[in-house]
């Protein structure tokens, strides 16, 4: 999940999977998250190295803007020169209080990100909003009354903006961003939050109310941390989206979607992307690049033991590869954030040396590219280590 409500997020995409078995890991995107393609020029080496092929970029919004500033064009502009070969994802979004839920911001916000797909037609895919479930990122989530508000004003976003990308970028892919963590505690005292289950279903009544003949979405973007870092990718949860419920959100979309214009993922060209995932490491001998005090406890080490961020990431690009309705996994980050309280699940520790881990994932990007990622083998793995495969 992401840590700040303006972080810029650099995610690697390798493009879409098929609907059946048989086309699992088709063009499967793997990659990681990182602020650093708008300032770090030589940043394009680590991932010609590492081999993956897309950022996803971060830009914040402010309220009526509907056009970006200099500064904005000036911040996208770095990031594509940056990328290199790489491709761009563009994630826009602004404080939670700033979710456009009004006819006019809507139309603001949705003319913002089509003006910058006009500055920058490099720029194919446009992520709308962020975790727009969670209270963090997007209020209010419900209405004094306690009734649901966040999931049909999405849905009705979701619907503008990919009305308005459309008509100026009908080739440009337009994506959702939900958390996999949500209480539906309207009157909690904190996270005041949406679970996938009910985001989901309450926007499949949005947009059937809305009697709409035309999708709002081209791929459904779902965040998928574990409950901690040790956790194996494929376990399954009760409430949660974790890779491992990759059946169970399938479900939850076809029930919210099922005989309307909208195909789920799967269907057509429609994909599920993991917009994130990461597994935060112990920094070692590197502490002295890093500031504040660690807050997470279930720490793994980058390589090494029965459980590392080695064996980690190398499981869930896999098991994302084996997921045939699975387009693209993203890790968060490429290096980890120099602050303790934020993120070290980066494959470079915040000096930007490599890590043990780098090699791993390195290795299975190449698994990926090359389309050798053995699903039977990843199934006997999972069984014996008593989980259920799920694909």
């Amino acid at each position: 999940m992401m840590r700040s409500a303006l972080a810029l997020t650099v995610v690697v995409l390798l493009a879409l999977s098929g609907a059946a078995p048989a086309l699992a890991g088709r063009n499967l995107a793997v990659g990681v998250n990182d602020d650093a393609v708008k300032s770090r020029a030589g940043i394009s080496s680590v991932a010609n190295d590492l081999g993956f092929g897309y950022y996803r970029v971060t830009q914040g919004w402010q309220p009526g803007q509907t056009e970006p500033s200099a500064s904005d064009v000036a911040s996208i502009g770095d990031a594509v020169r940056n990328a290199g070969p790489q491709k761009i994802l563009l994630n826009v979004f602004g404080r939670a209080s700033a979710a456009p839920r009004s006819a006019s911001s809507r139309a603001a916000y949705c003319s913002y990100v089509s003006s910058l797909l006009d500055r920058f037609p490099q720029i194919r895919e446009v992520n709308i909003w962020n975790e727009a479930n969670l209270s963090y990122f997007w209020k209010p989530q419900f209405n004094r009354n306690g009734s649901s508000a966040a999931p049909a004003a999405y849905e009705a976003l979701m619907a503008r903006c990919y009305d308005t990308i459309k008509r100026r970028h009908p080739s440009v892919r337009v994506i959702t961003s939900i958390s996999p963590r949500g209480n539906d505690k309207p009157h909690a005292r904190s996270n005041v939050s949406h679970s996938a289950r009910n985001f989901i279903a309450k926007m499949g009544q949005a947009y059937r109310r809305s009697h709409r003949r035309a999708r709002i979405f081209d791929a459904w973007g779902q965040n998928v941390y574990g409950s901690t870092s040790r956790e194996h990718p494929w376990v399954r949860h009760r409430f949660d989206i974790g890779q491992g419920d990759y059946p169970r959100l399938l479900s939850y979309l076809r029930s919210a979607f099922r005989g309307t214009r909208q195909p789920i993922p799967g269907q057509k060209d429609v994909r599920l992307w993991y917009l994130e995932n990461g597994f935060q490491t112990r920094v070692g001998p590197k502490r002295s690049f890093y500031g504040n005090s660690e807050t997470e406890r279930a720490l793994v080490a980058p390589a090494g033991g029965l459980v590392s961020q080695a064996s980690q990431l190398t499981d869930a690009v896999r098991l994302a590869y084996c997921q045939p309705a699975v387009g693209g996994f993203f890790n968060f980050l490429l290096a980890d954030e120099p602050s303790l309280r934020g993120w070290q699940s980066g494959v470079l520790f915040a000096d930007w040396t490599s890590k043990p881990s780098y090699q791993a994932f390195k290795r299975v990007i190449a698994e990926v590219n090359s389309r050798r990622v053995d699903c039977a083998k990843l199934k006997t793995r999972i069984k014996k280590l008593g989980g259920r495969p799920g694909f």
